[in-house]
């Protein structure tokens, strides 16, 4: 399967994930909605980050490792590319490129205010999540957000 394949395979289900979160935040509320998909997501980055570090049979991860696995893991789950755009013992800094999840939320008329900081509140709280399984001293942040569907995010991993 390619990247491509992937990433749109993620959008769908992505649509998919928007349209229900909308329903539910009608329901429910958008702050209780939004507060479960936290839950879930530090939930599933939790037992992802275990997963990869039992795979790799990695005690403790440096950042850069980490960085890697970080990387690979978003791009063989979700189709997104990245790069890294600095790198020293303590931080790696990425551009994330094109992404299913902004995409999605696009396509379903979100905006771009609302986009982040669903953004904020479920994947990089994922991403964080195995951050910290991998080693407890790493973070992981959205530092900027895109400014547009063919512009990226910068987001950094860091070791306390």
């Amino acid at each position: 399967m390619t990247v491509e394949d992937v990433f749109s395979g993620a959008k769908s289900g992505l649509t998919m994930f928007f349209a229900y979160m909308g329903t539910v935040g009608e329901e429910i509320g958008m702050e209780r909605a939004i507060a479960l998909d936290t839950k879930t997501c530090e939930a599933m980055g939790a037992a992802q980050g275990e997963m990869i570090k039992e795979q790799a049979g990695i005690e403790e991860f440096d950042v850069q490792t980490a960085g890697q696995m970080l990387s690979s893991a978003i791009e063989q789950g979700y189709g997104i590319l990245s790069e890294r755009m600095e790198e020293t013992p303590r931080e790696v800094v990425l551009r994330v490129g094109r992404c299913p999840v902004y995409e999605a939320a696009r396509a379903l008329g979100m905006d771009d205010e609302t986009i982040e900081a669903s953004c904020r509140a479920g994947p990089v709280r994922f991403m964080d999540a195995i951050a910290k399984e991998l080693n407890a001293d790493l973070s992981y942040e959205l530092r900027e957000f895109r400014s547009g569907a063919n512009e990226p995010c910068v987001e950094a991993l860091t070791m306390a």
